[in-house]
C-alpha cells in the first residue's frame, strides 16, 4: 500500500514524464530536498512513452540550436548522471530536404552549427550513397548529417529517470491527480489532491496535453493547442537504414532498431482529436513516404501503430519558466521535441528554480513571448505547421 501523501514539499512537480522527472532529478542534484512528483496517469502513459526516440543537437535557428545542443551534451553523459543505462547511441542523424527551399535551410543550418561547435555536414551525392545506399536520391535535393545525433529507447530512458529519482528520495506517484491549487494573492502555495493539501513554495507544471487545463486551475491561460501524433513499426528486416532520419518536407521521421524494425511517424492535416486511437490517414501517409524514399519497404508488413497527444505552442517551441502572472508557478510545456529536449530543459528549469536566475538559453522560451510579439521561428522541425503564429 502506498504511503500517505506528504503535507508539504519544497517543490511539487505535476507530470511524471521525462520533463517532470528531469526537472526533479536535477533539483535533487542541486541539493533541493522534499521533492514530490504527481502524475494523473500511469508510468509512460503519456508522450514520454509515445515518441520517435530521436535526438539531434542542431536545428535551423539560434534559439533551438542552443537549447538542443545543451540537451545533447546532457544525453552524452546521462547514463552516468542517472546511474542507469539509458541506451543512448550516437548512430547519426540525417536531415533530408526534398525542395530547394529546404535545401537552402539545411545549408544555412550547417553554417550555424559551426558557431556552436556542432559537427554537421552537407553531404555530396556520393556521400549520401555511402551513408544511405538504399535511399531513392531522385527525391533528395540535400542532406545534412549530424554524426553525433542518434536515438535512445524511451523505456530505458524513463526507467533510468524513475529509478534515479527514487534513489535520491524523490516521492514519485502515478495515478495521483491534482484537483486544484491553494492560491493566495496571485501566488501558488500548494496543490490539492482531492481534499488533501500539499503545501509548497514552488509548483512546476510539466503535464503535456493537460498543461493548459492545469493552468486554468490557477486562473490563467498558456499559449498553444492540442495535437495528435502517430507512429508505426514495421516487421523486422535486414539492416537498411543506418542513421536516424528526418524528412523536412514530408514531415516524417524514422529509424531502424537493433531488432530490424523501421519505426517512425509522419504528420498529417486532420480534424483535431483527443483520443489515442490510431487512424488510417497517418498510416497511409507514412507508407507513402517509406515506399517513395525506400522502395524496398513496399512489401514489408506493419506490425504496430499507436498515437499520442501533445500540447504544442503556436510557434512549436517549448514554454519554459515562470508564469508571468502567477508567482511560484512554473511550466515546461508546449513541447514538440520534448523527448530530445528533456535533459537540457530539466537542467535549465532546475537551475532557475534553485538559484532564482533564468539562463540566457532558456530566456527566449518565456511563456509570454507570443503576446509580446517575440515568437521563435524555426524551420528545422518536422512538424505540421498548421495553426502556427505568423508574425505580421
Amino acid at each position: 500500500m502506498s504511503s500517505a501523501l506528504p503535507k508539504s514539499a519544497s517543490v511539487v512537480i505535476v507530470g511524471g514524464g521525462m520533463q517532470g522527472l528531469s526537472c526533479a532529478i536535477n533539483l535533487a542534484l542541486l541539493g533541493i530536498r522534499d521533492i514530490v512528483v504527481l502524475d494523473a496517469g500511469y508510468w509512460q502513459g503519456g508522450t514520454s512513452g509515445r515518441n520517435g526516440c530521436l535526438i539531434r543537437p542542431g536545428f535551423g535557428g539560434h534559439d533551438w540550436t542552443r537549447l538542443f545542443e545543451l540537451s545533447w551534451r546532457e544525453w552524452t553523459t546521462l547514463s552516468r548522471k542517472l546511474g542507469h543505462n539509458v541506451m543512448f547511441t550516437e548512430r547519426g542523424y540525417t536531415m533530408i530536404a526534398e525542395t530547394g527551399q529546404s535545401a537552402e535551410m539545411l545549408r544555412n543550418a550547417s553554417q550555424l552549427h559551426r558557431q556552436y561547435g556542432i559537427t554537421s555536414k552537407i553531404l555530396t551525392h556520393r556521400q549520401i550513397s555511402r551513408l544511405l545506399p538504399a535511399i531513392n536520391q531522385e527525391y533528395v535535393t540535400a542532406a545534412l548529417h549530424q554524426p553525433r545525433g542518434g536515438m535512445a529507447p524511451h523505456h530505458s530512458v524513463m526507467k533510468g529517470y524513475l529509478h534515479a529519482c527514487r534513489e535520491k528520495g524523490i516521492d514519485v506517484r502515478y495515478r495521483t491527480a491534482i484537483t486544484g491549487f491553494d492560491m493566495h494573492d496571485r501566488s501558488v502555495r500548494g496543490v490539492y489532491v482531492n481534499d488533501h493539501l500539499i503545501r509548497s513554495g514552488t509548483v512546476v507544471i510539466a503535464a503535456g496535453p493537460q498543461s493548459p487545463e492545469l493552468a486554468r486551475y490557477a486562473g490563467v491561460e498558456i499559449d498553444g493547442y492540442m495535437m495528435r501524433i502517430e507512429a508505426m513499426a514495421l516487421e523486422p528486416m535486414r539492416p537498411l537504414i543506418g542513421p536516424a532520419l528526418a524528412l523536412i518536407d514530408s514531415l516524417a521521421y524514422f529509424h531502424q532498431t537493433a531488432r530490424g524494425e523501421v519505426v517512425g511517424g509522419t504528420e498529417v492535416h486532420e480534424t483535431p482529436q483527443k483520443n489515442l486511437r490510431a487512424d488510417v490517414p497517418a498510416m497511409a501517409a507514412m507508407a507513402h513516404v517509406y515506399t517513395r524514399l525506400f522502395p524496398q519497404l513496399a512489401d514489408i508488413r506493419i506490425l504496430r501503430q499507436w498515437a499520442g497527444l501533445l500540447h504544442i505552442s503556436s510557434d512549436l517551441a517549448p514554454l519554459l519558466g515562470p508564469h508571468p502572472r502567477v508567482r511560484d508557478l512554473w511550466f515546461s510545456a508546449g513541447w514538440s521535441y520534448g523527448f530530445a529536449g528533456a535533459p537540457g530543459a530539466g537542467l535549465l528549469m532546475a537551475k532557475a528554480i534553485a538559484k532564482g536566475q533564468v539562463d540566457e538559453i532558456m530566456r527566449p522560451f518565456a511563456l509570454d513571448r507570443i503576446e509580446k510579439g517575440n515568437p521563435i521561428e524555426e524551420a528545422g522541425v518536422v512538424m505540421n505547421k498548421k495553426g502556427i503564429y505568423i508574425p505580421a
